[in-house]
């Protein structure tokens, strides 16, 4: 049986939700893989390399969700792509209605401003959640490290930002009124009044820029968690999402996650997202089941 042949037999619905995208290319297939929070190793580079100048035109696709795709692969090969993949260390990614990969900046493990663990929340998370189904439409994901929230969660259906509150405490060292804490603040919620810094939790966005640039570290971060959002989407019709908690711990997101995951299962409709579900019930509505899930 040659490619066309097979290609007319196969299910294409299900070649897709395994990483096999049909291209428009006739018998040419797009290989998507797994890229959790967006790392790679040199290896896996130089695998992907080999891999698409053996079997396809050596084209490789980055995509918008820090994904990689290798263009041009023929039906006939699929068998041995997928086995020099897993050699690599590399899976393949999910399309359809289950969840994505969690896509993730690089947070406080690389990046001087971040104030969270986007590595590890985010493979945790890929880990827990990657490629469930049984879902009305495409549920993604995505952790940011500070509030410049530079992988956008909240275009995700469920978006983390690392967050930190800011306090003064003089227990060890004195403020010297150097006014750097003031500078660094980007919302004009830090003031310095009577030489010493006055917080507007109101406006703070608890970035944790006031701490870093305290010289004396007599501002400390009283708190660190996640701000939660949900039903953020791009496409066609763009929403952000909506807040649904601050400061959640981290070892609380997981299970909050999976409850939030559960409730669109049960409320959503046949090829609803998170935001229009939302949109429909009322945010409400879907904490009300998120709390029935949690008990």
């Amino acid at each position: 049986m040659n490619s066309k042949q097979a290609s007319q037999k196969i299910d294409l619905t299900s070649l897709k939700a395994g990483g096999f995208i049909k291209q428009c290319q006739p018998d040419m297939f797009a290989v998507r893989l797994r890229v959790p929070v967006g790392d790679v190793t040199s290896e896996q580079l130089k695998a992907v390399a080999s891999i698409a100048e053996k079997y396809g035109t050596s084209r490789v696709h980055l995509t918008a969700r820090q994904g990689i795709e290798i263009n041009d692969i023929k039906l006939d090969d699929f068998d041995e792509v997928k086995e020099k993949l897993k050699k690599a260390g590399l899976s393949l990614g999910a399309c359809g209605a289950r969840v994505r990969v969690v896509t993730g900046c690089p947070g406080k493990d690389v990046c001087p401003k971040g104030v969270g663990s986007t590595k590890k929340l985010g493979l945790a998370l890929d880990d827990a959640f990657f490629g469930q189904g049984d879902l009305p439409h495409k549920f993604k994901m995505a952790v940011t490290g500070c509030p410049n929230s530079c992988v956008k969660p909240q275009e995700n259906d469920l978006g983390f930002v690392a967050v930190v509150k800011p306090a003064l405490d003089e227990s060890e060292n004195e403020c010297i009124a150097c006014n750097l804490c003031e500078k660094a603040c980007q919302t004009g919620a830090l003031k310095m009044v009577n030489e010493r810094p006055v917080i507007d939790e109101a406006i703070c966005d608890n970035d944790g820029l006031c701490i870093k640039a305290c010289p004396v570290d007599c501002l400390i971060e009283e708190k660190q968690g996640w701000n939660v959002s949900v039903g953020g989407r791009f496409g066609r019709n763009p929403k952000l999402g909506q807040i649904y908690k601050t400061f959640v711990d981290t070892k609380d997101i997981k299970k909050l996650s999976e409850a939030i995951i559960q409730a669109y299962r049960n409320l959503g409709e046949n090829r609803e997202r998170t935001g229009a579900m939302i949109d429909r019930i009322g945010l409400e509505a879907l904490k009300k089941e998120v709390n029935s899930i949690l008990g």
